[in-house]
């Protein structure tokens, strides 16, 4: 029993490494060169050893947009928690998913552009990994969310209405982020600044 828990552990162990060197991978390089080929590579082992923990760059990807999910729920939960979180809440919701990936747009695209323009035959996020990983991830994020602003006393239209209005900010930012990441990576930049359009978007949900 201890053995195979030490084996498990072992094993997780070696996951997190190769999630952590793919990581650095896309963030020096570009989605494009996370390759099974250039993680073993860095790691200094074969392409055939990796496959013992991703048999596949699909399973690597999947594994990489669930690591990454959890950095940006990591960080919009800091917010969320602050002791001044309940003013101009939606605001702060907005900036903070902007500031995290800001300067990291492939890291963007890694979690929310391209694992989700294929189906889960292709390069897709299959809906097993939707279900399990992350949709509770998500969940728990506006649970939290929901409590924080609507507080105890709260009614459940009222509740109900926060929640709506909290995935409309994130929405948002997500559709400002999109529109962003589309033009870094056709070199085309947008006529607004990205600070102008930040600015905009969050003022819309300004709580004063």
């Amino acid at each position: 029993m201890a053995r195979s828990f030490r084996v498990r552990q072992k094993r997780e162990r070696a996951r997190q490494e190769i999630l952590e060197v793919a990581g650095n991978i896309l963030n020096d390089r570009g989605v494009e060169a996370v390759t099974l080929a250039s993680v073993a590579g860095q790691l200094g082992m074969t392409k055939q050893a990796l496959y013992h923990y991703f048999p596949s760059k699909e399973a690597l990807l999947r594994g990489m947009v669930a690591t990454l999910l959890d950095d940006e729920i990591e960080t919009l939960m800091t917010v969320i928690e602050a002791p001044d979180f309940g003013e101009r809440s939606f605001e702060k919701l907005i900036r903070a998913f902007h500031g995290h990936y800001s300067g990291r747009l492939d890291a963007f695209r890694t979690v929310y552009s391209q694992s989700q323009l294929y189906t889960a035959a292709d390069d897709g996020i299959d809906e097993h990994t939707l279900r399990t990983e992350i949709h509770p991830r998500t969940r728990l994020l506006f649970d939290r969310l929901q409590e924080r602003i609507a507080g105890a006393s709260a009614s459940d239209e009222d509740r109900r209405r926060i929640r709506q209005l909290a995935f409309t900010a994130w929405m948002s930012a997500l559709g400002l982020l999109t529109m962003l990441s589309i033009a870094d990576a056709n070199q085309d930049p947008l006529v607004h600044s990205d600070q102008e359009l930040l600015e905009t978007l969050a003022g819309v949900f300004d709580r004063k």
